[in-house]
């Protein structure tokens, strides 16, 4: 066993333990579904705005994103502009008005927050089935996971699957929301320190400083071939065209809204403190996004077999065996901050949004308000277990590209939620249950037919083009049935 892989597995044992350590404080403080699902709306900006920038960027941008720096070049680094730019936007957009209404609603999640906001089982239920599309997300952060043991440790894809699944459903099993933000927020300090040294790397890998190198890079690339020097690229399925690079603005607008994030939100305990929150994730986030770099420094030093180990065979050259060991933690960390943040979202979803919810507020299951409680916190760590063992299921066998594999799932959510979601924050007037309802539909629809023609080449463009038919069709027929809200609300 070489250097790197002891240093690994001693680093591994000390982050579990403290992962287990996060994991049982937050057992001790959940009691109710609302524990588990938000945290009983009561932590502060500083932990969630860290906890928001963990979930929001998993492991995908360590291993995903730099993975596409790698094979396509400098198209690439919109997504790193898409990130920094869109996606703030679209938190500052929704989060404050969202959190604000939810002094009233006291909603346990996005699912819930929109089938309470249209008084609507169709719309609970609908955006709880679409949100189920995240179960591929989860997937792709095991995928993610088990090609850092494959890499660093040696041991068996298949295996590493089933350890980072068994980690995760563990502590989340016992902990949910308090375990899913603490260890987020932990990690998200680790993301940082990792994204900032990968950057920096370029001073001693390359002459002349930054300037230099990337003119090296540049130079080197385009001999290479010259689209991997060009403003689109039309070999990489992402940003292939300008269209391309547009619809992937839209959707990370979009994926702020995500389920996952929409309950970093909801569990703020004072929505005045949205400001200071937004300003750690920003922060955070930037640190995060230099590691994209790392793919390029990797396109001109190492030669790798898959797209997705690039980062992780350059930080081996690049740095002694302690930091390769130290990423490999950190990547193994941001796999954990986003897929746990999920599994407490679909297990809300199961146990709030359609038990109690649903099957119990309208009388088809009969139980009184403690059993109720007390079941919906029993199923909901069940359906832990569930979506674990089925996610794992998914990406036994490698996926070809897992910054592509996870937003199959983000851009079929956001196309059939998004819709209802601005309308009700900005458009109250055309906010009515038909519209959400058409929009739910029409979003998700639109976004499968593309994905089975293969109409778009991008699972970014095609999730835009469903986000904006669906939000078109909520704004169609919001105006046409917007006198049916007035008469309700008469």
């Amino acid at each position: 066993m070489n250097d790197t892989r002891i240093m690994i597995w001693i680093g591994l044992v000390i982050f579990l333990a403290l992962i287990a350590v996060l994991g049982y404080i937050g057992s001790k403080k959940t009691a109710t579904i609302a524990d588990f699902s938000i945290a009983g709306a009561s932590l502060g900006p500083v932990v969630l705005g860290l906890a928001y920038a963990a979930t929001f960027f998993s492991a995908s941008t360590f291993v995903g994103y730099t993975g596409w720096a790698y094979e396509w070049g400098f198209s690439s680094l919109w997504i790193f502009l898409t990130l920094i730019a869109a996606s703030p936007l679209g938190l500052i957009v929704i989060a404050k008005r969202a959190r604000a209404m939810n002094i009233s609603q006291k909603s346990l999640s996005l699912p819930d927050w929109l089938g309470d906001r249209y008084d609507s089982d169709f719309v609970r239920v609908g955006a709880a089935l679409i949100c189920l599309f995240n179960i591929f997300y989860i997937a792709a952060q095991f995928a993610a996971g088990a090609w850092i043991f494959n890499t660093l440790l040696g041991l068996p894809y298949d295996v590493g699957v089933v350890f980072i699944a068994v980690i995760v459903v563990a502590y989340v099993f016992g902990g949910g929301s308090y375990a899913d933000i603490y260890t987020d927020a932990a990690q998200a300090l680790l993301m940082v320190i990792m994204g900032v040294l990968v950057f920096v790397s370029v001073f001693w890998m390359f002459d002349g400083g930054l300037t230099a190198a990337l003119t090296e890079i540049s130079q080197t690339l385009e001999a290479r071939d010259p689209n991997l020097v060009a403003v689109t690229n039309p070999d990489s399925i992402v940003f292939y065209s300008v269209p391309a690079i547009v619809g992937a603005f839209i959707i990370q607008f979009a994926f702020a809204a995500q389920p996952q994030l929409f309950n970093k939100v909801l569990a703020l305990k004072d929505p005045k403190d949205m400001r200071r929150m937004i300003i750690v994730y920003i922060v955070a986030a930037l640190g995060f996004l230099l590691v994209i770099f790392g793919g390029l420094y990797a396109a001109v030093t190492v030669d790798v077999d898959n797209l997705d180990t690039s980062l992780l065979q350059y930080v081996t050259v690049a740095f002694p065996p302690i930091v390769s060991a130290f990423l490999g933690l950190v990547i193994i960390a941001a796999a954990m901050s986003t897929t746990d943040g999920i599994f407490v979202v679909m297990s809300t979803i199961v146990a709030n949004d359609i038990y109690l919810k649903v099957l119990v507020r309208r009388g088809y299951i009969k139980k009184s308000p403690a059993e109720a409680e007390r079941s919906a916190l029993l199923l909901s760590r069940i359906s832990v277990i569930v979506v674990g063992v089925v996610a794992s299921l998914i990406v036994f066998n490698p996926p070809e590209s897992i910054g592509m594999f996870i937003w199959v799932g983000i851009s079929g959510v956001a196309s059939g939620t998004l819709g209802p979601l601005l309308a009700s924050l900005f458009f109250p007037a055309l906010a009515t249950r038909a519209a959400a309802s058409c929009s739910l539909v029409a979003g998700l629809v639109a976004y499968l037919a593309i994905m089975f023609t293969d109409a778009i080449k991008s699972t970014m463009a095609a999730g835009s083009v469903g986000v904006l038919i669906g939000l078109t069709v909520m704004l169609v027929v919001g105006i046409a049935t917007r006198h049916h809200l007035t008469t309700q609300e008469g």
